[in-house]
């Protein structure tokens, strides 16, 4: 569980709304009207039901303000990241800090997604200085940094005539990431020894030091011979330490707003920016959890100005996932340079409609790595332009993975696999020009 310590301050009281219930409304008009009947009919006695109709309304308003809580609010919810389609729980802690028990009260908390509350449940009796958790279970559906609460409390007066809402405590901004998929390891294996993307790493027996191993040389001390290896080759092997070199993965991912075809040209709170940059996001983010797992040094190079965090630092990479949006300027050209001078790596690009400037980046830089695999979203059999995008990467060494609106990324992995061990680029089902 994580603690939100902001919403942990005293609650700020504030009434979130204060009315006539229908009811109330009914009530205050049946006493409106006879009012204005006993003074045009002359009807005295009907002044006795006006009052009453307006006394119990002004008594109902009294009653709603003077029961108003006073409360501390403390947050926490789990996961500490939430992330797309999946549950979290909110557990809200509440003090009552007034002098009066709280009777008959509702709750409800605000949220930024579908109907904007939580359904309304039943507080019970609350006494002074006593202690109540009360939680619900949120599945966002979106990423972003979601801000759930404040948390609304709502009283009636006994007759039902008057309703009050009141705001109570702080919210909480929860960091909602993009879906992580487990990707099969055996499906397109980027660290295998076979492999063009490989870690070089070779530990001793004991697992202490890092070590290579190579033939004997007159002055070498016997206390550097590596007897299993000597066993093993039949001649004299000796230890070299330090050499330890790690395979590159990059991803380069497309954050040009003009490189979506289904990005939308006006905000939206029920959808996302683009349908196909949240999957482009949920693989980026599948792709670096599944790369760093297998001993991969992993960099995600976007096409327009950095947003995301470096992805060796998988909180503040997360986080920056979240809050990551398409740009509208500050376009670069991508740089596939390789720090690995062995030249050994894995270069993975997920695209939509990329301009030329990102294409011809991609092809004319291909060789800085050993495996090259575009994803490129969208795809449809009358796409046309797909296709004229698949062959060019292709011709220049780049295995296609076509991937249709709606396909999910373990499924996409697949295929790449597929695209990959055949080599050519009708296996990865693109028609040549």
């Amino acid at each position: 569980m994580r603690q939100r310590p902001a919403s942990a301050r005293a609650s700020r009281k504030s009434a979130r709304f204060v009315g006539l219930s229908v009811r109330g409304i009914v009530v205050l008009g049946a006493g409106a009207l006879t009012l204005a009947v006993a003074y045009m009919a002359d009807w005295p006695e009907l002044l006795i039901i006006s009052m009453f109709c307006g006394g119990a309304t002004a008594f109902s308003f009294i009653f709603v303000f003077v029961r108003r809580p006073h409360l501390l609010i403390s947050r926490f919810y789990s996961p500490g990241v939430a992330t797309v389609a999946s549950t979290g729980q909110m557990n809200i802690r509440v003090v009552n800090r007034g002098p009066k028990p709280l009777l008959g009260a509702y709750w409800f908390d605000l949220l930024p997604w579908g109907s904007g509350a939580t359904p309304p449940r039943e507080f019970g009796p609350l006494a002074p200085r006593e202690i109540r958790t009360v939680q619900y279970s949120f599945v966002p559906p979106r990423r972003g940094i979601a801000s759930l609460g404040r948390l609304i409390i709502k009283i009636d007066d006994p007759f039902r005539l008057v309703r009050g809402e009141f705001a109570v405590g702080e919210g909480s901004q929860v960091v909602v990431a993009p879906q992580v998929f487990d990707l099969d390891q055996s499906d397109l294996d980027v660290a295998a020894d076979t492999g063009s993307a490989r870690l070089f790493q070779h530990r001793s027996l004991a697992g202490e030091h890092d070590i290579m191993t190579r033939d004997y040389r007159p002055g070498d001390a016997l206390r550097k011979v590596h007897w299993k290896a000597t066993a093993h080759h039949g001649e004299l092997m000796v230890r070299e330490e330090d050499k330890r070199s790690h395979a590159e993965a990059l991803i380069v991912l497309d954050t040009r707003r003009s490189s979506y075809a289904d990005a939308l040209r006006t905000m939206s709170n029920d959808r996302p920016e683009s349908e196909r940059f949240e999957w482009a996001l949920e693989l980026t983010s599948s792709l670096r959890d599944h790369l760093t797992r297998r001993g991969q040094r992993v960099n995600v190079l976007e096409t327009a100005l950095p947003q995301l965090a470096d992805a060796g630092h998988l909180d503040a990479f997360i986080s920056s996932l979240a809050r990551i949006r398409l740009s509208i300027q500050g376009a670069i050209r991508p740089s596939l340079a390789a720090s690995n001078s062995r030249g050994t790596g894995s270069v993975f690009a997920i695209l939509d409609n990329p301009d030329d400037e990102i294409v011809d980046a991609l092809t004319e830089q291909t060789g800085n790595y050993s495996l090259a695999v575009a994803f490129l979203l969208g795809y449809s059999e009358n796409r046309s332009s797909t296709d004229k995008l698949a062959n060019r990467l292709a011709k220049a060494g780049w295995s296609i993975c076509l991937v249709p609106d709606g396909q999910k990324v373990p499924e996409a992995w697949a295929r790449a696999a597929q695209a990959v061990a055949a080599g050519t680029l009708e296996s990865a089902g693109v028609g040549s020009d």
